[in-house]
């Protein structure tokens, strides 16, 4: 009798942790936010300069519903600084939204300290979860830039009308082609530069299998030089574009060029180009190709954007 009232209670106590189990493995797990397309100052550099205006944005996707949005810039574990700081913003404008994009400009405060920092986005939803998104930034004083070519803006225009715009690293790629008569438009800003620097654009046809990536393989004898800049003797770390605009004067010291798709010279300087033999223009896939080099620091970065030419 004892025996058949011990196996009877064993059973049901497995019935029971069965159940138990059950019951938790169906408790269904509530989904969380989501942040894609996450930049970080300019040209998504993740670099910040103490006392100027600092770039945020990212797109959030709520699991429910957005509850808050916080921003934490918090000091590495095994980095040295100057002395103990750290910055947190929150946002409660965007609560009660499924999905938005956050677009923020904040100055980083005259107190801070340079350094290397975590920069934690935490979105919190109305449902109770909550996603932390870590990412690295760097903090300097206006004086301590580093010299860390990067391009920030490319905008192409066709006739005056957008064509192509690169923002931080995603691209867009044309998508109607180019055709004869058509005047190009080109600008390019690239920062984080000092010292002396050579700018390239180039439109290359792709059959020719040629695609430098350098300044020192550049063959203009393959190319149709857009545009061609040089900045020299700069002291300071600043922003380099073939566009020059005066903010004091409101004034326009250097416009982007023209380059009519036809044109029997390019924009090579000082002298241009004959577009002849092997850059003659087709129809065909072409690249616009961007090379900048800091010769005074020897770094490079390039960019190739695709399009077509229906001649």
């Amino acid at each position: 009798m004892k025996t058949t009232k011990l196996i009877i209670a064993i059973l049901l106590l497995i019935v029971t942790f069965s159940a138990c189990k059950k019951d938790k493995d169906e408790v269904p797990q509530l989904p969380q936010p989501t942040v894609e397309n996450l930049e970080l100052g300019l040209g998504d550099a993740g670099i910040g300069v103490i006392n100027q205006d600092f770039h945020f944005e990212a797109d959030i996707v709520a699991g429910d519903k957005i509850e808050k949005v916080e921003v934490k810039i918090l000091q590495k574990a095994g980095e040295t600084y100057s002395k103990v700081w750290k910055h947190e913003i929150t946002w409660d404008q965007y609560k009660g939204l499924k999905n938005t994009n956050v677009h923020k400009h904040f100055n980083i405060p005259g107190d801070a300290a340079e350094g290397k920092y975590d920069l934690h986005m935490i979105v919190y939803d109305q449902n109770g979860t909550q996603l932390d998104v870590r990412r690295d930034l760097e903090i300097y004083a206006a004086a301590n830039l580093p010299v860390r070519p990067l391009i920030t803006g490319l905008y192409v225009h066709r006739n005056w009308t957008p064509f192509y715009d690169a923002h931080g690293d995603k691209d867009n790629y044309p998508t109607e082609p180019l055709k004869k008569g058509d005047t190009l438009q080109a600008q390019v800003n690239v920062s984080y530069v000092k010292g002396d620097g050579k700018l390239y654009m180039l439109l290359v046809k792709k059959s020719t299998g040629y695609n430098p990536k350098t300044i020192e393989e550049v063959d203009l004898s393959k190319a149709v030089v857009y545009d061609v800049l040089e900045h020299k003797n700069e002291a300071k770390v600043y922003d380099f574009s073939n566009f020059i605009f005066d903010v004091n004067t409101f004034t326009v010291l250097r416009d982007i060029p023209n380059l009519i798709i036809g044109a029997e010279n390019d924009n090579n300087a000082p002298t241009p180009n004959a577009v002849k033999g092997e850059t003659a223009w087709q129809s065909g896939d072409y690249n616009l190709v961007i090379i900048y080099k800091n010769t005074t620091f020897n770094q490079t970065v390039s960019r190739t954007i695709p399009f077509t030419i229906e001649y």
